[in-house]
């Protein structure tokens, strides 16, 4: 998901974020002082309506959350309502989950003054709290408030500003508190901010609360003093008169909806606060240097220094070439003003025309030229009005490059932002593109895994059906607990042809209808089941497929993990039922149309090649542990067209003719301590039965499978040149 942090920042580290938001991107409104990006984090400037607008549009944030400036103490900052009502403005209508945390302001009530119940800061707190249920009750937006005390961030550095002035004052020998020795401090580390905050969004409703966060911890603010003062020693601690604050007590709501209450005390926070700042400090102090900071400090005076030296070095320059053919037509102290001008700007430049009409005058001092010609003689001023002149142009040329230089800086600096921006953009549309490539192919529920159990589904033998139904049903939802049960057709009985490996215990092998009658009137009406109310020896959901009108085989899931009752999981379940509903009904309308082609002619006995399949399937969920069987050789089956031996067996037993001549009987999850049972019961229909064991039936499978495919090569061989209307002929019959 797509997460925006925007107000008072000053708190959020990637520490935190991972905290508060481990599986989604978190986007950060520019604000001083916030961390840098990577890979799972952008900081965005959203100073103007323009750009707020561009990056809601193309982030379409799922959840949003804004800081209050009353979340730090004393704060410099104040909340601007009319920037929270554009923020709120331009993210009305959509479908975001916003998250206001609000300070302690509104909460504050004064004990000793009845009169007393708000205060200016109260004032603003309150009024955003009420803009942003405005918006939630106008526009439909999800919104929650926390009413919290101060934050502080102990791996910030020192990270709040109050904390930061408590120690910059400390460290200059006496701090200073505005309240009583006696008042409690009221602070929530940042921490166990974000652990509230990952809570409420993975336990997100749509209804608008308040809550209220409790200031559990007694740390008053002598003894915070009393901290301050043990890491300073020789500290001055004064406190002031301001009226005493109550905090509200704790209603215990955040600790019963979302079992969270606050961990982190600042009394044991507090050193570490101390020390961070400390290393910051000390980190910042070892990067200064006096000399080159006094320079960058105070670059006027030093360039004013500069330029009189090198107007001394000029005149002494001056001096000593006077005599020279050469040098002496050369006037120095225009090149002097042209040199400064150039280097330093129009200021500096008419500075040193300045200085060199200063020098020129001195220079007719000294000669014991008289100021009075100087001065009504206008021919005179020629000199000056050069030096002036070149000293303004110059500089005015130098100003003007550099005015030029700074605005192509400036613009190449945007340029820059704004491709970073749109690289972070596209790096984001390329995160989204490989998560959501890697939904559709490889999440359980995606389209190429539904296109998948479709084609895997494409039999026309229902117990292969029965194997791929719980080998899907097992990948696709995550339970090991899935079972098929197929009715008789009387509707009395469900017999149990295939289950999950491993969990045969949790099935009954058969079950009486009428003892499950609230789970078939759920089936009858809606199609699904679900345990709601955790009833013991039932099911958790169960699902009918329906063939002619009527209930023909049940799925169930036996048992069913916490994050697997809810309606997701639960509009899964149907889905895949769905499917297989649609490949069992058209398997069952192929067994009615083909019956009496499976049959052996005269009897009600399976021919060789459908019997085969169906061992051989059967064969498949004994291997795959989803189902007994038994197979029985009959010895004296053929004494009449089949019906005594059909009588005596299951709805869900098969009998056919393998290669051998023999009638075979298949029995469904049957094992042999219940082979004398059997034995009972088909003697009294004057049958005689042997079971095949193992080793037999792997020996007789593979000779008959052999056999089958010889048989089919054969039957290939003369179709290919048969005339046109004997392979029609053929096929018809096939059909």
């Amino acid at each position: 998901m797509e997460v925006l942090l925007i107000g008072n920042t000053d708190y959020i580290t990637e520490q935190w974020i991972q905290h508060a938001f481990p599986r989604d991107h978190v986007v950060i409104a520019e604000r001083e002082g916030t961390v840098d990006g990577n890979d799972r984090l952008r900081i965005v400037n959203m100073s103007d309506a323009n750009t707020l607008a561009e990056t809601l549009t193309t982030y379409e944030f799922d959840r949003i959350v804004f800081f209050s400036e009353n979340l730090t103490p004393r704060s410099d900052r104040y909340g601007d309502l009319g920037a929270l009502r554009r923020f709120l403005h331009a993210i009305r209508n959509r479908q975001t989950q916003m998250l206001m945390v609000s300070g302690p302001e509104s909460e504050f009530t004064y004990p000793e003054n009845a009169d007393v119940r708000d205060t200016s800061k109260s004032l603003i707190s309150r009024a955003s709290e009420e803009l942003c249920l405005y918006y939630a009750r106008t526009y439909r937006l999800e919104a929650k408030i926390i009413r919290c005390p101060y934050l502080y961030a102990p791996e910030r550095n020192g990270a709040t500003a109050y904390f930061g002035r408590l120690f910059e004052q400390a460290s200059a020998g006496s701090i200073s508190f505005r309240e009583r020795e006696q008042q409690q401090t009221c602070f929530l580390c940042a921490d166990d901010l974000a652990e509230l905050i990952y809570r409420m969004f993975d336990d997100w409703t749509a209804e608008s609360d308040i809550f209220h966060v409790p200031n559990v911890f007694n740390f008053t603010y002598g003894d915070l003093a009393d901290v301050i003062s043990a890491a300073f020693p020789g500290l001055s601690v004064t406190f002031g008169e301001d009226r005493p604050q109550s905090y509200p007590a704790d209603d215990h709501v955040l600790r019963l909806r979302y079992g969270w209450s606050p961990r982190y005390s600042l009394k044991q926070d507090l050193p570490l606060v101390l020390q961070r700042w400390k290393e910051a400090r000390a980190q910042e102090q070892s990067g200064k240097h006096p000399i080159w900071d006094f320079l960058r400090n105070h670059s006027k005076p030093w360039i004013a220094f500069e330029i009189c030296v090198t107007f001394i070095l000029e005149e002494l320059l001056r001096t000593a070439v006077q005599g020279d053919s050469q040098l002496g037509t050369v006037d120095l102290r225009l090149f002097f003003v042209v040199i400064v001008g150039t280097m330093y700007g129009m200021n500096a430049g008419v500075f040193a025309a300045a200085l060199a009409c200063a020098g020129m005058a001195l220079s007719y001092a000294s000669n014991g030229a008289s100021f009075a010609p100087l001065f009504y003689d206008t021919s005179n001023w020629l000199a000056f009005v050069v030096y002036f002149v070149a000293g303004a142009v110059c500089g005015y040329v130098q100003m003007r490059n550099r005015e030029n230089l700074r605005f192509m800086r400036d613009e190449n600096s945007l340029l820059r932002e704004r491709l970073a921006f749109l690289r972070d953009l596209y790096d984001d549309v390329l995160d989204d593109r490989r998560m959501l490539r890697g939904q559709i192919i490889g999440r359980r529920d995606s389209l190429g895994k539904m296109y998948a159990m479709t084609r895997e589904l494409d039999e026309v033998l229902p117990r292969k059906l029965y194997h791929a139904t719980i080998r899907i049903m097992q990948d696709t939802l995550g339970g090991d607990s899935f079972g098929i049960y197929r009715i008789d057709n009387g509707g009395r009985f469900a017999h149990l042809v295939a289950a999950s490996p491993q969990t045969e215990s949790l099935f009954s092998k058969s079950v009486l209808l009428e003892n499950y009658a609230n789970i078939v009137t759920a089936l009858d009406h809606g199609g699904l089941w679900v345990n709601r109310n955790l009833e013991q020896n039932l099911p958790m959901y169960a699902a009918g497929v329906r063939a002619d009108g009527k209930l023909a085989v049940v799925i169930v899931l036996a048992k069913a993990q916490p994050d697997q009752m809810n309606l997701y999981f639960q509009n899964l379940f149907t889905i895949i039922c769905g499917l297989v509903e649609s490949a069992m009904v058209r398997a069952f309308d192929y067994e009615n149309v083909a019956w009496q082609t499976m049959l052996v002619p005269g009897t009600e006995f399976l021919n060789t090649q459908v019997f085969l399949s169906k061992v051989l399937a059967a064969n498949e969920l004994k291997h795959a542990h989803m189902s007994n069987h038994l197979l029985l050789r009959v010895e004296d089956a053929w004494q009449d067209d089949g019906s005594r031996l059909m009588g005596a067996i299951r709805q869900t037993d098969e009998a056919g003719v393998l290669q051998d001549g023999n009638v075979y009987v298949l029995m469904d999850q049957a094992s042999e301590h219940e082979l004398p049972i059997i034995n009972g019961r088909l003697a009294q229909a004057g049958l005689h039965v042997k079971l095949v064991s193992g080793h037999e039936e792997d020996s007789l499978l593979a000779e008959a499978s052999e056999q089958v495919a010889a048989e089919s090569q054969a039957d290939e061989t003369p179709r290919s040149d048969a005339a046109p209307n004997d392979s029609a002929s053929h096929e018809g019959g096939a059909a």
